[in-house]
């Protein structure tokens, strides 16, 4: 009855143990999907950005040098963020990153874009994922018309409950054929890898309306993080 009760122990340990092995390996498994889906996303990006930011500097060369100098700063800014792998960053590096793909948006559309960000300077330190709130500018241009005749207008602040809104003059453009919502469906979809978070979209008439959440608390996240 010894030995046979300690084969039982024995063979209970050793389930136990596989049982554990086989969870643990389970888990893993389900961080690197997570992780090699949610880069797919993430490295989602605008095929005609740099044809068209390469335009926009061709067009600056020799004609404004001193523009032309600081939109290469902008622009290598923007490229040294993209390249980055962090999968949270906090609001403020966000936000420098936004500034600079605004500024070679103003360069190519000049008065007929402009974008009011509205939010203080002291603010608490948030996090955010990266590339959120330029998505939500480049959806704006993407899908609405840019003219001196019908400029658009969009304003980037922070709300009561702890939200980045941002919202732009409603003026769609009838020949955007690729791509069509897949920017915002993009990073709804990130949000609800990593946060189980959804964005929430509004429009009306004449105005659209994107908010996303800001997160305070990364502990409960640590498992999903790529740093």
């Amino acid at each position: 009855m010894f030995f046979i009760s300690s084969v039982f122990v024995t063979y209970l340990i050793y389930l136990i143990i596989k049982n554990q092995e086989r969870m643990e390996e389970n888990k893993n498994l389900t961080i690197e999907n997570f992780r090699n889906r949610y880069n797919a996303l993430k490295n989602q990006t605008d095929p005609h950005f740099l044809f068209n930011s390469l335009n926009s500097l061709n067009g600056l060369i020799g004609y404004d040098d001193e523009r032309a100098h600081e939109y290469v700063m902008q622009l290598s800014s923007v490229f040294r963020y993209t390249i980055q792998e962090h999968s949270v960053v906090s609001l403020s590096d966000e936000l420098e990153f936004t500034e600079s793909y605004i500024y070679l948006m103003k360069i190519r559309y000049g008065d007929a874009f402009s974008v009011n960000i509205q939010i203080p300077a002291g603010h608490p330190e948030y996090y955010i994922l990266p590339f959120a709130i330029q998505t939500l500018v480049e959806n704006a241009v993407k899908h609405n018309i840019v003219s001196l005749q019908k400029p658009l207008n969009l304003i980037i602040k922070m709300t009561e409950d702890e939200t980045i809104m941002v919202e732009n003059n409603l003026q769609p453009r009838q020949d955007v054929r690729d791509g069509n919502g897949l920017g915002l469906s993009n990073l709804n979809e990130r949000y609800w890898l990593m946060f189980r978070e959804n964005i929430n979209m509004q429009t009306d008439d004449s105005l659209f309306r994107v908010e996303i959440p800001l997160i305070k608390n990364l502990e409960k996240y640590s498992d999903k993080i790529i740093n």
